[in-house]
């Protein structure tokens, strides 16, 4: 099945980014190997996540060709009843890839925060923000199984079921995950704009770490 116009897109800039990621992450491993460092919990955060994102990028890959990815659901369901059905199958896997690469970039992140400013209230403040991004993580895998009765009602829109509070419950684990990333993204701010350097060096700085 050929690639829709509105799949290109989404499949050129996943295989890219994640083809950067994968380079990113091999010059990491390889400069610890480099110089001889143990890996550490970001470390292995950031492995997990490489291994998340490859797995999201592998099920859009898949929707792209064989589920019709890129166009309107109303217009698959009327056409080919049994693409839509497997469309929803693979929306299921890459909802759950997508959040776990996510959850593990976070964690990645706040661990590498701890080493880095190794006060311990800033310590305790980076792991409550582990623990309430790996609470939405499980949040979003809970939702995606319990809102529809019976839970084949969730991929399989041909049989008896209802969903209840769908939109709500996806609305709010979005917003709670966009309120999670910018509360990692700021964080570390007021340290590093308290450190003894010129303000161009720390302003460099702190663009740096806002890249993430």
């Amino acid at each position: 099945m050929a690639l829709t116009p509105g799949a290109i897109p989404v499949i050129v800039v996943s295989f890219i980014a994640t083809i950067l990621s994968m380079v990113a992450l091999v010059l990491r491993l390889w400069s610890k190997y480099i110089l001889r460092r143990r890996m550490v919990l970001h470390d292995h955060m950031a492995c997990a996540a490489m291994a998340f994102t490859a797995g999201t990028s592998s099920v859009l890959l898949a929707a792209g060709f064989s589920a019709d990815s890129g166009l309107h659901p109303d217009h698959i369901l009327a056409t080919d009843p049994a693409i839509f059905a497997f469309n929803l199958k693979l929306f299921v896997p890459t909802q759950l890839l997508c959040v776990a690469a996510n959850t593990c970039v976070k964690i990645s992140i706040l661990s590498l925060y701890t080493s880095l400013f190794p006060s311990w209230r800033f310590t305790l403040l980076c792991y409550a923000t582990m623990a309430a991004s790996s609470v939405n993580f499980f949040a979003v895998l809970l939702e995606m199984f319990l809102l529809c009765t019976p839970v084949q009602f969730t991929w399989d829109k041909s049989i008896a079921g209802t969903c209840e509070g769908q939109a709500t419950a996806y609305l709010i684990a979005g917003i709670s995950n966009l309120v999670i990333d910018v509360f990692v993204l700021v964080i570390p701010m007021p340290m590093l704009f308290g450190l003894r350097m010129p303000l161009r060096k720390r302003l460099g700085v702190v663009g740096m770490f806002s890249l993430g």
